[in-house]
C-alpha cells in the first residue's frame, strides 16, 4: 500500500474554523447568549473562569446554546468543550446528549469533555467513539484512550490498525493509524514485540516512531539515545531483531 502524506490530527482547528463560514443567517440575541457569546471567544481557561461566575440558573440557557443548530459550530464546540472542565457532574447529561448528536463535531467536543468525567465512562465513551462513521471523532477516541491509560482497549485497537476504515479507498495509510501505534506503544508487553517489527516495516513512515517506542517498552531496552532520529533507531531495531524480515 502507498502512503500519502495526510494533515496532522491539530487540522480539526482549521475545520472547524472553516465550516464555521458556512454560517447561518444573523439574529436577534438576548443579553445572556451575547455574553455567552463573547465568553466563548475567549481561551478556555478564560472561559472556565468568566462562566463559574454565571448564576446557577443560567446554566440551562447555556446548554441551550450548546444545542441551538442556528448557533455557529466554534460557538457550539467550544460550549460543550468547556462544560467538563465547569462542572462534570451537573453536565453529566449534556456531555453524553452531545456524544449521540448525529453531528459529529458535537460527538468530538463531547469527547474532549468526557475526560473531565468520572474514569469509567469516560473511557466507555472513548471505546464506543472507536467505531464513529467520523474520521476526526475515532481520532479524538484514540487520544482520550491514551490519555486514560485504557489498557483494556489494546485488543480493539490492534484491530483497528488494519481495519479498512484506517486507509483511504485507495488503500493510502490514514493519519489515524500513528495514533493507535501510539496508544498500543503503551502497552506493550514481549509478547507483542513480532508485532511492533512488523510495524517498523509498515509503509506509512509516522508509525515508525511509535513502533520503536513498542519495542524498547516489549524488549526492555533502547538501542539509540532518546533523541537520535526514528529512521536511524528503525534501522536498529531491524538489525537487531533480523534481516527486515518476519
Amino acid at each position: 500500500m502507498s502512503t500519502a502524506r495526510r494533515p496532522s490530527f491539530h487540522f480539526f482547528t482549521k475545520t472547524v474554523a472553516a465550516a464555521a463560514l458556512v454560517s447561518v443567517a444573523p439574529r436577534v440575541w438576548g443579553a445572556p447568549l451575547v455574553a455567552f457569546e463573547r465568553i466563548l471567544s475567549e481561551p478556555l481557561e478564560a472561559r472556565v473562569t468568566q462562566l463559574r461566575r454565571l448564576e446557577p440558573r443560567m446554566r440551562a440557557t447555556f446548554v441551550g446554546l450548546a444545542f441551538d443548530p442556528k448557533e455557529p459550530l466554534t460557538t457550539r464546540w467550544r460550549a460543550v468543550t468547556t462544560m467538563g472542565r465547569l462542572d462534570h457532574t451537573y453536565f453529566t447529561a449534556p456531555i453524553e446528549r452531545a456524544l449521540r448528536s448525529p453531528e459529529w463535531f458535537m460527538r468530538n467536543a463531547a469527547l474532549i469533555a468526557s475526560l473531565n468525567l468520572t474514569r469509567a465512562p469516560a473511557e466507555a465513551a472513548a471505546m464506543r467513539a472507536l467505531d464513529d462513521p467520523a474520521l476526526v471523532v475515532r481520532t479524538q477516541a484514540v487520544r482520550n484512550l491514551i490519555h486514560l491509560k485504557a489498557r483494556a482497549s489494546e485488543p480493539k485497537l490492534w484491530r483497528m490498525l488494519n481495519d479498512a476504515r484506517s486507509f483511504t479507498p485507495r488503500g493510502e495509510s490514514l493519519w489515524i493509524r500513528a495514533h493507535v501505534v501510539e496508544a498500543l506503544s503503551g502497552f506493550a508487553t514481549p509478547t507483542r514485540t513480532a508485532a511492533f517489527k512488523r510495524l517498523l516495516l509498515d509503509e506509512d513512515p509516522r508509525v515508525h516512531r511509535w513502533a520503536v517506542r513498542g519495542l524498547e517498552t516489549s524488549v526492555g531496552t533502547r538501542l539509540t539515545a532518546p533523541d537520535a532520529p526514528v529512521e536511524s533507531a528503525r534501522r536498529r531495531w531491524l538489525a537487531q531483531l533480523g534481516d527486515g524480515t518476519i
